[in-house]
């Protein structure tokens, strides 16, 4: 996977004085927004306070991913999206593919969606790219009017859409629907409110409460885990073990079961999650052994959200991740 900006690039530019850096202020926050937009995100953390709290409406488990590819038919600045829900990467809803550029009459950066005519095809081709430096435009549908504009507001970007210009006619209702998108992007997190309203107003999706989906990009780490086939009562003369040796898992929340190598379930899993408990102010970073019959966590260990280690020894059960060393916000790059 190529960087669209260097961190040099961005550092000098950003760094430079005056009210008009070089190519304008369009290009300074274009740069900044490529900075900061890839990678993968999640909400899981925003989900379990909501079902701690009791809240009437919980939001959906959403992870994005926002991975830069290259579509020279598309143009540059290109994103393959893809959306799913509960953590499952089966369970995908939403596909695109976003061009980023900017707009100097509405001056924002603009960012164009397209779909794709084919989505199972091309389903995370952004893993494929020789598939995607084939697409033509023939492969993708335009959404005029569906363009989002991100501008730079003190410490944060806000995304938006031009009022009513992202419609449709609903193939069920016969009636026009209007979509509208409220967003902000820091270099950690992704906020995303996603709404759509008949022509009378009556909602047809979207939060009641007017909640935004708080995402924030994951970390990944890499790891190994076992668990001795005796379980919880093996002695030290028990050898014999489930044992995981390379794998990757992103800490907001992500659940990866300790399989052997003949593929046999060890009967438990190991989960990663930033976390924020009740009653405190101070976020951690929890490293979790479930029991997968009860889906209860049976033991944890913790360590500062931002720590680059973290394991746990039970003697009979062990796991211990680092911190991926490069490209840290994606999972599907493993480094070597």
């Amino acid at each position: 996977m190529h960087s669209l900006v260097t961190a040099l690039g961005i550092a000098s530019l950003l760094a430079m004085s005056g009210p008009v850096a070089v190519g304008g202020q369009l290009d300074t926050d274009l740069l900044r927004f490529l900075d900061w937009f890839p990678g993968e995100y999640d909400n899981h953390e925003q989900v379990w306070q909501q079902e701690l709290d009791g809240a009437e409406h919980v939001l959906e488990h959403l992870h994005h991913i926002f991975a830069p590819v290259s579509v020279p038919a598309v143009g540059d600045n290109i994103f393959f999206v893809q959306q799913y829900l509960d953590g499952d990467p089966q369970k995908v809803y939403r596909q695109r593919l976003y061009r980023i550029d900017r707009d100097d009459e509405e001056q924002a950066i603009r960012l164009t969606i397209f779909s794709f005519r084919d989505e199972q095809k091309y389903r995370g081709a952004y893993l494929q790219p020789a598939i995607l430096a084939g697409l033509s435009s023939d492969d993708l549908v335009a959404r005029p009017g569906c363009e989002v504009y991100w501008t730079f507001v003190g410490d944060y970007f806000k995304g938006y859409m031009k009022e009513r210009a992202c419609n449709f006619v609903s193939e069920r209702s016969g009636k026009k629907i209007f979509i509208t998108d409220d967003l902000r992007l820091t270099s950690d997190e992704i906020w995303i409110r996603d709404e759509a309203f008949d022509a009378d107003g009556n909602r047809i999706f979207g939060n009641v409460d007017g909640i935004h989906h708080k995402n924030r990009k994951v970390r990944y780490f890499t790891g190994w885990g076992g668990v001795k086939i005796a379980g919880p009562g093996a002695t030290e003369d028990d050898d014999e073990w489930h044992f995981v040796q390379r794998f990757v898992i992103h800490n907001e929340g992500q659940i990866v079961p300790i399989v052997g190598e003949d593929g046999q379930s060890s009967g438990y899993s190991m989960q990663l999650a930033f976390l924020t408990y009740q009653n405190t102010s101070r976020p951690v970073l929890k490293l979790g052994l479930i029991d997968d019959k009860t889906g209860k966590t049976i033991s944890y260990s913790w360590a500062n959200p931002d720590a680059e280690m973290i394991g746990l020894n039970l003697r009979w059960a062990q796991v211990g991740l680092t911190l991926k060393p490069t490209e840290t916000a994606f999972g599907y790059t493993i480094d070597q």
